[in-house]
C-alpha cells in the first residue's frame, strides 16, 4: 500500500546548518581554485601544499553532500507538489536543468559561435562533454526526482537512495575500468567516469553521485528524527558513526586494492570515498551543533554564500579561468605566485563574491521582479556576445 502524501506544511526558515556547510565549502572552494591556478610549481611539490590539497579536496564532497541534504528538506516541504505533475514539479525540473546548463556553459571551448565552428579542437570537445560538479549535482537530483515519482513514497525513496549510494561506491572501480565511449555517446559517457581526463578527472556519477544520494538519505532520516523530537540524538549518533566509517575505509583498503582489476585510490576507490564521506559527516554534525549552541546570525556571511552558492560558484570560476577579450587571469599569472600573493588574491576574490552575494540576496528578497529583469538582460547579453562578439 503506497504511503499517503504528507499534508503540505507551512513555509519555514532555511535550515542553517546546511547553508553553513555549503557556505564554508564554497569559500574554501574559492581558495582552492585560486591556489591551484596561481601557485608556483616549486611550492606545489612541497609537503605543506600536498597536505593543503587534501584539505581542499574535502570541498567538493561537502558541496555535493549539502546539495543532497537540501533536496531532502525541500522535498519534505513540497512533497505533495513534487508527487503531482503540476507547475511546482516542472519548475523544479527546470531549475535542475538550468544548473546542468550552467555547468556546460562554463565548459564552452570558445565563447564565440564562429570560433566554435572553425577553431575548436577534438580535445576541447572532450573537455566540454566532461561531467563537472554542476552537471553531477543536477543529473543526480533529476534521478532522485524521477525515483520519487516512481516510488510515490519518501521512505521508499531514501531507502532506495541508501542502497544506490552503496552500489555506486563499490561499483565505481569497475565502472572506471571501462571506456564508455565505445558504448555510449560522448555526452553520456562523460557521466560514467573520467578516464580520459587524467589531470582533471571531473565529477562523474561514479562515485560522486553517492555523496548526493547519501546526503539526501541522511537529510531524510534527520527530518524523521526531528519530527520525533530526537534530532540532537540523531546527530550525536552521526558524530559517532562518522569515525567508524573512516576506520572502515582504512580496513577495506588492502583488500579493495587487490580485488578490483582497475583501481585508483584518489579517483574511484571505495576506501577513499568512505574516508571523505566520514569527514563530511563530522563536518555536517559539527555545523548542526554549532547552530544549536551558538545560533546563526541573520547577517552571517557564510550562510549568505551558502544561499547564493550557484552565482558565487559560477562567477568566481569565470573570473579565475575565463577569457575577457585577450585577458585571462590564470594565463597572466602563469603559476608565478607564492603563498602571500595567492592569499591576497583569494581574500580579494572572496570579498568581491560576498558583495555579489549580498546584492543578489537583496534582489531576491526585496526586488524579485528587478532580479528577473537582470537575469533576462544577462541572458540576452550572453547570447549577443556569443553570436556577434569579437571573440578572443
Amino acid at each position: 500500500m503506497s504511503e499517503l502524501p504528507l499534508p503540505t506544511p507551512p513555509a519555514r526558515k532555511r535550515v542553517e546548518y546546511i547553508d553553513l556547510l555549503r557556505g564554508w565549502a564554497v569559500i574554501v572552494m574559492i581558495e582552492t581554485h585560486m591556489m591551484n591556478a596561481t601557485i608556483s610549481p616549486e611550492i606545489m611539490s612541497s609537503s605543506f601544499f600536498i597536505m593543503l590539497t587534501f584539505i581542499n579536496g574535502l570541498v567538493a564532497p561537502s558541496f555535493t553532500f549539502a546539495s543532497g541534504l537540501a533536496y531532502a528538506v525541500t522535498t519534505r516541504r513540497k512533497i505533495n507538489d513534487y508527487l503531482a505533475f503540476g507547475a511546482p514539479l516542472l519548475l523544479n525540473i527546470r531549475r535542475l536543468l538550468f544548473v546542468v546548463g550552467i555547468g556546460y556553459l562554463l565548459h564552452l571551448p570558445k565563447f564565440n559561435f564562429h570560433q566554435i565552428l572553425t577553431q575548436t579542437t577534438a580535445r576541447s570537445w572532450e573537455f566540454f562533454f566532461q561531467a563537472d560538479v554542476l552537471q553531477c549535482i543536477g543529473v543526480s537530483l533529476l534521478i532522485i526526482q524521477g525515483l520519487l515519482l516512481m516510488l510515490r513514497s519518501e521512505r521508499r525513496l531514501y531507502v532506495t537512495l541508501s542502497i544506490m549510494a552503496f552500489l555506486v561506491v563499490f561499483l565505481s572501480p569497475i565502472v572506471w575500468g571501462i571506456d564508455w565511449r565505445n558504448y555510449l555517446p560522448p555526452p553520456v559517457a562523460g557521466y560514467m567516469n573520467g578516464m580520459h581526463f587524467p589531470q582533471f578527472s571531473g565529477f562523474p556519477l561514479f562515485p560522486w553521485s553517492a555523496f548526493i544520494f547519501g546526503g539526501a538519505a541522511l537529510g531524510y532520516f534527520a527530518l524523521e528524527a526531528k519530527q520525533k523530537g530526537n534530532e540532537q540524538k540523531f546527530f550525536m549518533q552521526v558524530l559517532w558513526i562518522a569515525p567508524a566509517v573512516m576506520l572502515f575505509s582504512a580496513l577495506i583498503e588492502p583488500t579493495a586494492s587487490r580485488l578490483y582489476p582497475t583501481y585508483h585510490y584518489g579517483l574511484s576507490s571505495p576506501s577513499f570515498f568512505l574516508l571523505r564521506f566520514g569527514i563530511v559527516m563530522l563536518l555536517c554534525g559539527g555545523m548542526f551543533f554549532f547552530e544549536k549552541r551558538f545560533s546563526v546570525s541573520p547577517k552571517s556571511i557564510v550562510t549568505l554564500i551558502g544561499r547564493e552558492s550557484l552565482i558565487v560558484y559560477s562567477l568566481h570560476l569565470l573570473l579565475i579561468y575565463g577569457n575577457f577579450a585577450s585577458f585571462n587571469f590564470q594565463k597572466r599569472v602563469a603559476h608565478s605566485f607564492g603563498y602571500l600573493e595567492a592569499s591576497i588574491a583569494t581574500v580579494v576574490l572572496i570579498g568581491l563574491m560576498i558583495l555579489v552575494a549580498k546584492f543578489w540576496d537583496h534582489m531576491r528578497k526585496r526586488n524579485p521582479k528587478v532580479k528577473q529583469r537582470i537575469q533576462w538582460a544577462v541572458a540576452l547579453g550572453l547570447v549577443l556576445v556569443f553570436f556577434f562578439g569579437p571573440g578572443e
